[in-house]
């Protein structure tokens, strides 16, 4: 049984080829709703209408203009359609819009549609024989190789019902739309009507919009709420990706929106002077230089660009080539998005292709990975592209890792847990999730055990080493962020402890040597008997002559083992005496406020040693500062 789905047919085909009169044949409905266009017998602006096929399928028309004048229309109406009506007259036979039109079909890759040949009624068997070969042969090297051709004419209504029937058979070959991104919809018509306002039109190209729905108008950023929706002439309750929609808009005026504009859901895709894509040139075209000026189509878009190639000076017809487009206004890509090219002058088309980074930066000219990255975008393999963005950029979030692979957030969750469950990557949650490369965040961690390993054997005495001097050793670049999770996970495994500022190895343990022990009691004894007037870490090692920085190192011993107390980068004190200022602290200031004065007369120092101790019981939490005195806590 078939299964009933939105779905978008186009027509395409020459002039005068019998598009329209054909459409209202199939659905009673004239899509020419100009009075230009009724007074000259040719479509000018896309006309809309609906068709009924046999199986209850409904397919929205787009019917579009033949004109080689107006092919930019055509291609506004192109974007976003399931499946092709090409149409060719029998009388005529393929022509140079015929040509254009199914090049533009088969650059935006759309694989399924049927042939009818027109005013069959006006030639003979053999004649009509003859044209069909000509479109099969035309067929043969596009995305609409064997697709059924029938022979119809509107006028008799010969043909009519087997066109319908190739269309219910082309219908459930059309891959279904499984884009479960936010809302998105490329507006290709603009309208005001009395007593509703301003009402857009066009293909919803993914999500879903319901009304009272605030949605922003992309590239201007201006927010609008859907008052209401229309499918097909008639109000719904949500349009879903695939629809033909009509949006009335509130908080937006008809001059503040136009065709080529993007309906898009908030927060969702935003505008781009650049994009980088693989790029065809049509075989019939002529030969393209680099930084050829061009015009882009994309969606309902026209927007002129600089075509910039990477590794050659020009393009030959047929080839294909890495590219960026150097965009004079925004459009609004996302990654994959199919376009095309028209020439600046003459006006034709010349090719086409796919959007590979939508976002991207000016590339030098054979720069460096670039070509790596543009084939993984262009294979399209989700998870080979999600290991890419990951690699060399150490940790990063969810939000960062959508926003680089343009996936939709289920099927990117979907790809990071299988990658997660076969050891590819490493998930980590910190104030949210973050995803690294297993082997590149490996890499890290050994790097962190070599260097302790190397800190130990060089700095015997100590305990670790600062967590600071640490990353700045190794990584100096790298955000504070990152180096907590790798520290976070050598912690949660056992493989480094953390103390404090410092990591250290727990194998290593610290050896004194004869000389060191006796060091560390003469440094004892000196505080020791200095009381509340110790002297200073320099004046210390001068005494002992003892350089500085193996100084420190036994004076933080001495305070790992309760020795004695750090209290400033210049001063330690003996651990007892700093037990006796709490304990008098407490005994005496219990219920008042203490000034450094009468802390200084406390102790019977001077303010050099009482104000740096006062400093040191605020950080421990011991006092409060209260103006320029001090509280117990």
């Amino acid at each position: 049984m078939l299964k009933l789905r939105p779905l978008v047919l186009g027509t395409a085909g020459h002039i005068d080829h019998g598009k329209t009169l054909l459409v209202k044949a199939l659905t009673g409905i004239d899509t020419d709703r100009l009075a230009e266009e009724k007074k000259r017998g040719i479509s000018i602006e896309l006309g809309f209408a609906h068709l009924d096929l046999y199986s209850g399928q409904r397919l929205a028309v787009v019917d579009v203009p033949g004109h080689e004048r107006f092919v930019r229309n055509m291609l506004a109406g192109a974007s976003g359609i399931d499946l092709v009506l090409l149409v060719v007259a029998a009388d005529d036979g393929v022509m140079p819009q015929t040509r254009e039109h199914l090049a533009i079909v088969d650059l935006l890759g759309i694989t399924e549609g049927v042939v009818a040949v027109t005013k069959s009624d006006l030639v003979d068997g053999d004649w009509l024989a003859l044209v069909e070969e000509d479109v099969r042969n035309l067929l043969a090297e596009t995305s609409l190789a064997g697709a059924s051709i029938v022979a119809v004419s509107a006028k008799t209504g010969k043909g009519l019902d087997e066109l319908r029937f190739a269309l219910d058979e082309v219908v459930s070959e059309v891959k279904e739309r499984r884009d479960d991104a936010p809302a998105r919809l490329p507006v290709d018509r603009v309208f005001s009507m009395a007593g509703a306002g301003t009402v857009v039109t066009g293909t919803l190209w993914s999500g879903e919009l319901a009304p009272d729905q605030l949605v922003l108008i992309q590239p201007s950023g201006r927010q609008a709420r859907v008052r209401s929706i229309q499918v097909h002439g008639e109000k719904v309750g949500t349009a879903v990706a695939g629809q033909r929609v009509a949006l009335n808009l509130v908080g937006l005026g008809k001059e503040e929106i136009e065709r080529g504009d993007v309906v898009t859901a908030p927060a969702f895709l935003s505008p781009s002077f650049m994009i980088d894509v693989r790029f065809t040139l049509l075989r019939g075209a002529r030969e393209l230089k680099d930084r050829t000026r061009v015009r882009v189509h994309h969606g309902t878009k026209e927007a002129l660009a600089r075509i910039v190639l990477f590794d050659r000076e020009a393009l030959r017809p047929g080839e294909s080539a890495f590219a960026q487009l150097r965009l004079e206004e925004p459009i609004v890509p996302r990654y994959g998005d199919r376009f095309v090219v028209r020439s600046y002058s003459p006006i034709e088309t010349i090719g086409g292709g796919r959007v590979l980074d939508s976002h991207p930066a000016k590339h030098r000219k054979n720069e460096k990975g670039l070509f790596e990255r543009l084939e993984v975008r262009l294979e399209g393999n989700e998870a080979d592209l999600i290991k890419f963005v990951l690699g060399g950029a150490g940790i990063m979030s969810f939000a960062d890792a959508l926003k680089k692979t343009e996936l939709t957030e289920t099927l990117l969750k979907k790809v990071l847990r299988a990658l997660a469950e076969g050891g590819e990557v490493i998930q980590v949650k910190l104030d949210k999730e973050y995803f690294s490369l297993a082997s590149e965040i490996g890499e890290k961690e050994d790097a962190i055990m070599r260097r302790l390993s190397a800190f130990h054997k060089e700095n015997p005495l100590s305990h670790g080493v600062a967590k600071q001097q640490l990353k700045a050793d190794l990584f100096p670049k790298m955000p504070e962020r990152e180096f907590d999770v790798l520290l976070s996970r050598l912690t949660a495994s056992g493989r480094i402890i953390l103390e404090g500022a410092l990591a250290a190895d727990p194998s290593a343990k610290v050896t004194l040597s004869a000389e060191d022990k006796a060091l560390l009691e003469k440094i004892e004894e000196r505080l020791k008997e200095s009381g509340y007037s110790p002297p200073e870490v320099a004046e210390l090692g001068g005494e002992l002559k003892v350089e500085d920085r193996k100084l420190v190192t036994l004076l933080d011993h001495l305070a790992r083992e309760k020795r004695a107390v750090r209290v400033s980068h210049e001063f330690y004190f003996g651990f007892e005496s700093v037990e006796e200022a709490k304990r008098l602290l407490k005994e005496r200031f219990a219920d008042k406020e203490i000034s450094v004065s009468e802390f200084r007369q406390l102790l019977g120092t001077s303010r050099k040693y009482a104000l740096p101790l006062l400093n040191y019981f605020d950080t421990t939490g011991l006092t409060r500062r209260h103006g320029e005195a001090r509280i117990l806590r």
